[in-house]
């Protein structure tokens, strides 16, 4: 006795799939550092350009046009926020994606949990009569970020999977 069956497997294209994954998992990651910098810079004073400026590095990363303004304190430091603030894109290939900031400002690291005014014993920190903070910027941009990561998609695979005969 003899029996006729007609088999099909299905393909994977695991190589398209990884490549595509990881070029939308870049893009995401780009569009949450976007959203991050729209929410905390709205927060950050631009008295003296310094603290505003430790965002530049993240901003020029990922294509976000950020506005230092125009300094209104007697001292501009824009080159001062310019050299104390870190930031990117952080892409490993299959494995990792993500962003980063990071400043040892101490302007900004003092008025981000504390509100600095003249006279507080602080000096350095606010020579505004009104000073700046508590900030707390950080909380803000991580409100943010939960915010977006809920409503991100990973890539369905399912386009990637063919029928194979065999």
């Amino acid at each position: 006795m003899r029996f006729k069956a007609k088999v099909n497997l299905v393909n994977f294209n695991k190589r398209g799939f990884l490549d595509h994954f990881n070029t939308r998992m870049t893009e995401v990651s780009k569009e949450a550092a976007i959203s991050w910098l729209k929410t905390v810079t709205v927060i950050i004073p631009i008295w003296s350009r310094a603290s505003i400026a430790t965002f530049n590095q993240l901003a020029e990363s990922v294509g976000f046009p950020l506005n230092v303004g125009i300094s209104v304190a007697s001292v501009d430091r824009l080159s001062l926020g310019l050299q104390t603030g870190r930031g990117g894109l952080i892409i490993e290939k299959n494995q990792k994606w993500g962003f980063f900031y990071e400043t040892d400002l101490r302007f900004l690291a003092w008025n981000e949990f504390n509100k600095a005014t003249r006279g507080d014993g602080s000096g350095w920190y606010s020579a505004h009569r009104d000073g700046p903070g508590p900030l707390r910027f950080q909380a803000a941009g991580a409100a943010d970020f939960e915010s977006f990561a809920r409503e991100v998609r990973l890539p369905n695979p399912i386009e990637f999977i063919s029928p194979k005969r065999i």
